[in-house]
C-alpha cells in the first residue's frame, strides 16, 4: 500500500512553532503488520477470517492518522504534498502495470490497455465494477480509495479553516459512508466488491481515523482511551469482529472504528507493544510494503485460482518487490523530490 511517512507531531502544537516531524518506528511496524496480514491471507489463508481484507483496513486507518497529521496539524503545503504523493506512488505503479501487462499476456490473468488505463488513472475501483476488470489489478481498488481520500481531505483542509469544524464533518461523512455500505450490501443485495470497493463507502476507514487523530491532537480524547492497553484491546476486538462468522457490514460498522482507535492510541500503549512493532523485521516490511502490495496480486492469483505452490510464488513476490523498491520506487522518489 502507498506509504505516508510514519511521523508524528506533538499534540496541540501551533503551526508556527511546530517541531520537525520525527519518525515513529512503531507506525512503520504497523504498516509492516498490514502487509504481513495481506500476504498471509493471500498465500496461506487462515480458516474463518480473511486476513487480506483485514490487512487493507490496517493500511487505511494508518493513512487516516498520517493524513490528518500532515494536512490539518502540520498544514503541509498542498502543492508539495501532492508532488510527494505522486513521486511516492506513481513511478512504481506505472512500472508494475506496464510489466504486468506484458509479462502476463497469454496467461489466464492477462489484461489489456483499458484495464491498465483505469489502474493508472485511479478509477479502477469503479471501472472494475461498471466497465472492465482484470484479476492481476484487482488490488488497485484500495489505492484508488486512498488517492481519492488525499484529494477529499486536502479540499477539506482548504475550505474548512477551523479544526473544531473539521472533526464533526469527518465523522458525519464517515457515518454516511458506513451507512451507504450497509445499505448497499444488506438491503440492495450488492456483492462485496460492488459495495466495498467504492470510495463513497470505504473512505469511512480513513475519515474515522483522521477524526480520532485530531481529537487526540487537541487533547479531547477521554482519559479512559489513553490507557496502555487500549490499542491492543481495540485491535484484538477488531480482529475478532472480522471473523467470517460476523456479517460483512458489521466488520465496517464496528471493527473499523476499533482499528481507527487502536492506531491512534498506539502512542499511549505499553513499551512491549511498541517494541514488537518497532522490531527490524516489522519496520523493514513496512518500508517495502507498497512494492510488496503492488506485486503480490498476480502471484496470488496463480495460487488462488490455479493451486500453485505458495512458497515459490511468495518468493517471486519478494524478488519483484525488492527490485521495484530499490531500482524504481526509492530512486524515482528521491530524484523527483530533489528536482521537481
Amino acid at each position: 500500500m502507498s506509504e505516508i511517512s510514519a511521523t508524528h507531531m506533538i499534540p496541540s502544537q501551533s503551526v508556527v512553532d511546530r517541531p520537525a516531524r520525527t519518525r515513529l518506528a512503531y507506525l512503520d511496524g504497523w504498516r509492516g503488520l498490514s502487509i504481513a496480514l495481506v500476504l498471509i491471507g493471500h498465500f496461506f489463508p487462515v480458516p474463518g477470517i480473511n486476513l487480506g481484507v483485514l490487512g487493507v483496513e490496517f493500511f487505511f486507518v494508518l493513512s487516516g492518522r498520517l493524513m490528518a497529521e500532515i494536512l490539518f496539524i502540520e498544514r503541509y503545503p498542498l502543492k508539495k504534498f501532492f508532488k510527494r504523493r505522486f513521486s511516492r506512488i506513481y513511478p512504481a505503479l506505472l512500472v508494475f502495470v506496464v510489466i504486468a501487462m506484458v509479462a502476463l499476456s497469454g496467461t489466464f490473468i492477462a489484461f489489456k490497455w483499458k484495464a491498465a488505463l483505469t489502474a493508472l488513472t485511479f478509477t479502477y475501483n469503479y471501472a472494475g465494477i461498471l466497465v472492465t476488470r482484470a484479476g492481476a489489478l484487482d488490488h488497485i481498488w484500495s489505492l484508488c480509495v486512498e488517492e481519492h481520500a488525499y484529494v477529499i481531505l486536502a479540499l477539506i483542509s482548504v475550505f474548512v479553516a477551523s479544526r473544531g469544524r473539521v472533526v464533526p464533518l469527518l465523522v458525519a461523512l464517515a457515518l454516511l459512508a458506513m451507512v451507504n455500505g450497509a445499505v448497499s450490501y444488506w438491503f440492495l443485495h450488492m456483492d462485496y466488491e460492488t459495495s466495498y470497493w467504492r470510495t463513497d463507502v470505504h473512505i469511512a476507514s480513513i475519515l474515522l481515523s483522521a477524526a480520532i487523530c485530531l481529537l487526540k491532537a487537541d487533547d479531547q480524547l477521554p482519559a479512559l482511551l489513553k490507557g496502555p492497553f487500549v490499542a491492543p484491546a481495540a485491535a484484538a476486538a477488531a480482529v475478532l469482529l472480522f471473523m467470517d462468522a460476523v456479517p460483512t457490514p458489521i466488520h465496517y460498522l464496528l471493527a473499523v472504528p476499533l482499528l481507527a482507535l487502536a492506531v491512534n492510541t498506539l502512542d499511549f500503549s505499553s513499551g512491549y507493544l511498541s517494541g514488537v512493532l518497532s522490531a527490524l523485521p516489522m519496520t523493514m516490511l513496512g518500508l517495502w510494503s507498497y512494492s510488496l502490495y503492488l506485486w503480490q496480486q498476480p502471484f496470488y492469483k496463480f495460487v488462488y485460482e490455479q493451486g500453485s505452490n505458495p512458497w515459490p510464488m511468495l518468493a517471486g513476490v519478494f524478488a519483484c518487490a525488492l527490485c521495484s523498491y530499490y531500482l524504481i520506487e526509492r530512486p524515482a522518489r528521491e530524484w523527483l523530490n530533489r528536482n521537481w
